[in-house]
């Protein structure tokens, strides 16, 4: 994408995020290094995102599947927070710090909106460096197989599948609770979809301009509904099939 719209990208995976927070607010969160409690500098937050990455690929081994070397990790600001990008090998994902102002009070404004107890970094950090890290990594382990086709619905879906799969096995409430947000969004919103027309081959033939819109995330929504309709496959199956459907 050339150009970025921040109000738009708030508006698409601010909402992703918000879900992925607020679905998992009664859980406990994920384990994390002692120092990640008092330190939010960049240095701490990559070593917190190193430990899931080096979980996730452990656990890529564990079910029977040799992984390439693991991605680099770098903070930043990229488009929808998270992109993996292949020629480098590298998970550039969204740093609080990295924000700009705008972004930041559209965090703000959605802990506001969840009660007195959100916290606007908090919003932004639960979603990002659990879905949207993971969801990335669907990504890097499309690569790692030579099974990309970047900027379509099976790309997208197949990075959702892995990474609902690994969270089904690792914090099933987690899991549970991104399938009950994004499918509340679903159905709040009206389909973007013309009728007579399916996701997957509208979202294909119009994906940069419904990447530029709020539409991107009812997208994901749907996707993830959609995939939450069947018995959850194990990591083990979601791995087998990088692009889903093929």
């Amino acid at each position: 994408m050339s150009q970025r719209n921040p109000v738009l990208e708030q508006g698409a995976l601010g909402a992703l995020l918000l879900l992925a927070c607020g679905a998992v607010a009664a859980a406990p969160p994920a384990p994390a290094p002692a120092a990640q409690a008092v330190d939010g500098s960049d240095e701490a937050v990559v070593a917190r995102l190193t430990v899931l990455r080096d979980a996730f690929v452990e656990h890529v081994g564990e079910v029977g599947y040799k992984a390439c070397t693991a991605p680099v990790i770098e903070l930043g600001d990229p488009p929808s927070f998270g992109n993996y990008v292949a020629e480098r090998n590298t998970l550039l994902i969204g740093a609080w710090s990295h924000l700009s102002a705008e972004e930041q009070r559209g965090f703000e404004d959605m802990a506001r909106r969840i009660g007195p107890e959100a916290a606007a970094r908090s919003v932004f950090e639960n979603g990002t460096y659990r879905w949207v890290f993971v969801h990335e990594l669907g990504h890097w382990w499309q690569a790692c197989q030579h099974k990309m086709r970047p900027h379509t619905y099976a790309a997208e879906n197949g990075a959702n599948r892995i990474a609902l799969a690994y969270w089904h096995e690792e914090d099933p409430p987690f899991a549970g609770g991104i399938v009950r947000g994004f499918r509340n969004l679903v159905n709040s919103r009206p389909s973007p979809v013309p009728a007579g027309q399916s996701p997957q081959k509208y979202l294909d033939a119009h994906y940069q301009s419904i990447l530029r819109s709020d539409d991107y995330v009812w997208f994901q929504g749907r996707m993830i509904a959609d995939l939450a309709e069947h018995a959850p496959p194990s990591f083990h199956q979601a791995l087998s099939q990088p692009l889903y459907p093929k």
